[in-house]
């Protein structure tokens, strides 16, 4: 029989979100310790960034940020990267620029 696994992303509002978020996924894969992302944020700035769990609303309480595969009705799989009760803060590691996200779902082709 198999069993179904979920990952809830519980954020509280803040920086990262400002009503905050509740959602659920179903994994399709164990996570992982995620340290650095390609991505590009919504400032147009793109490149490698580093990614941590935010525990608190400025962001200094930081530990490390989880990815997983997840299911996802367009592309079938996606990676899933979340991090603590304040989201993930990412630094972009050729600039510095800081940037909050609740949550990341990326294409699965992306190197973890």
């Amino acid at each position: 029989m198999s069993v179904n696994r979920f990952v809830s992303v519980d954020v509280e509002p803040g920086p990262a979100s400002e009503d905050g978020v509740s959602l659920r996924f179903k994994l399709a894969g164990d996570a992982r310790i995620v340290r650095e992302i390609a991505y590009e944020s919504e400032d147009g700035v793109g490149g490698r960034w580093r990614v941590f769990a935010a525990g608190d609303p400025d962001g200094s309480e930081r530990s490390d940020a989880r990815a997983m595969l997840v299911e996802d009705s367009s592309d079938g799989v996606a990676w899933l990267v979340v991090g603590g009760a304040h989201g993930l803060v990412l630094e972009h590691i050729e600039t510095g620029a800081t940037v909050r996200e609740a949550y990341l779902v990326l294409a699965k082709t992306q190197q973890m």
